[in-house]
């Protein structure tokens, strides 16, 4: 019989190292599967949304208000969430500057949700997803010239392709169609609002959405007795806005799971399928895109490498 010595038995800073790399990898997966699942919703709402036939854009956005409201609700009702969203709201109660950061922001954030819908229903769902191919690049650029961001040769590089492809689109089109600025545009305003004033929370985010269930219930309230054309559009509807509030949990989820720049790559799945929603609505790729799209997915890549080479760190909370 084989003695067991001491020195075979591994150390205990062993052991829980190799704990906490099954707990990682675990956690990693969870939250892989998690931002890959909010990104496949997100393109079946871009999807459904061509398909709303008796709907405006803004009653599509208001459901989905109240759905994402009621979602967040529930996340909010009890525990140390509930905590953190009534001291925050303190926090803003008493300062006249942050009640009109947020104000500002829920406009904003109203005008992304709608925006969203009123692509894919219009024929723009493309602009959709180039604006949000476009939006990870202007962030960058926003948090070099705002807040003094160290950009490695790696991110101006991804920059200088980005510029390519949008002096592409814009020589090819004409110019830059509305929503795609609105989306590489206001977006970047709303986060660096948020990060200037230090509300860039989850709890911040819950009450601009409250903020916007009032408007929101006037408005999905007025279509309730539906005209004919509408009818059939409940069930698909009533779909979209309940995807709506499940792809926000798992979006969640994910930004607490995973480490920013692997949350960051896996964020570029969206407009991808956004892109690929498109096609399926009959929208049309021309051999003149590529010239578009080529640099924007080359400026991406360039971004994931310089993301990957950063520390491993954690989102604090998710934009939306």
């Amino acid at each position: 019989m084989r003695l067991v010595r001491v020195d075979d038995i591994p150390p205990r800073h062993l052991l829980e190292s190799l704990i906490r790399r099954h707990h990682l990898a675990s956690t990693a997966s969870r939250g892989v599967a998690a931002s890959v699942l909010a990104s496949v919703l997100f393109g079946a709402i871009s999807l459904l949304g061509g398909h709303l036939d008796g709907f405006t854009s803004e009653e599509t956005t208001a459901w989905r208000v109240l759905f994402i409201a009621a979602a967040l609700g529930v996340l909010h009702a009890t525990g140390t969430r509930r905590a953190a969203f009534v001291s925050v709201t303190r926090r803003i109660i008493r300062s006249p500057k942050l009640v009109v950061i947020v104000v500002v922001n829920t406009v904003i954030m109203w005008v992304q949700l709608w925006v969203f819908m009123w692509g894919p229903a219009n024929g723009h769902t493309q602009d959709i997803a180039f604006g949000y191919f476009l939006l990870p690049l202007v962030m960058v650029v926003v948090g070099r010239v705002f807040f003094r961001d160290h950009l490695s040769v790696l991110q101006w590089a991804a920059v200088a392709a980005a510029a390519v492809g949008v002096l592409a689109q814009a020589l090819i089109a004409g110019g830059i169609n509305w929503p795609v600025l609105i989306i590489a545009g206001l977006y970047p305003v709303y986060f660096a609002l948020r990060r200037w004033a230090g509300i860039d929370s989850m709890q911040v985010f819950l009450i601009e959405i409250l903020l916007l269930v009032i408007p929101s219930a006037v408005i999905a309230g007025g279509h309730l007795v539906s005209p004919a054309g509408a009818a059939a559009s409940w069930p698909s509807l009533l779909l979209m806005a309940s995807l709506s509030a499940a792809a926000m949990i798992l979006y969640i989820l994910a930004s607490r799971l995973l480490p920013l720049s692997l949350f960051g790559l896996l964020s570029y799945l969206e407009p991808v399928l956004v892109l690929g929603a498109s096609l399926l609505l009959g929208e049309i790729l021309t051999g003149a895109d590529a010239f578009v799209y080529a640099p924007i997915v080359a400026a991406l890549v360039l971004l994931g490498l310089s993301g990957r080479r950063r520390p491993r760190e954690h989102l604090e909370e998710p934009p939306l």
